[in-house]
């Protein structure tokens, strides 16, 4: 996907977008080293550091993961770590659940024991 340079929206967010439409699509496979930042850039067309920007949010999300002296990888596709995301909120409301249940019985026993 070629980078629109006149768009509002900035040009990192397009170069993170991108990589994770490749990673989704399965142009680019969990486990596959991506090109260096400095290859990423002459395709792209920008600096470094815009694709630099773009990569650290995708390795922040888990999508990617660098290894120092190797490069930087897949780790994940997108609507993986979303799926996992959704789980482990979800097992955290239910051991807030759980713990409130505990407490509320907790109570309900002490208001028995005071009403004998």
């Amino acid at each position: 996907m070629p980078i629109n340079q006149q768009s509002a929206q900035p040009l990192s967010a397009q170069i993170e977008d991108d990589l994770r439409r490749k990673i989704t699509a399965g142009d680019v496979q969990v486990g596959e080293k991506l090109p260096s930042l400095r290859s990423l850039a002459d395709e792209y067309g920008v600096a470094e550091l815009t694709v630099h920007v773009a990569v650290k949010k995708l390795q922040h999300e888990g999508v990617l993961t660098s290894v120092s002296g190797r490069g930087t990888f897949v780790n994940a596709k997108p609507e993986d770590l979303a799926a996992g995301e959704e789980t482990s909120e979800l097992q955290a409301i239910r051991d807030e659940v759980r713990e409130l249940r505990v407490r509320v019985e907790a109570v309900e026993q002490a208001q028995s024991e005071a009403d004998r």
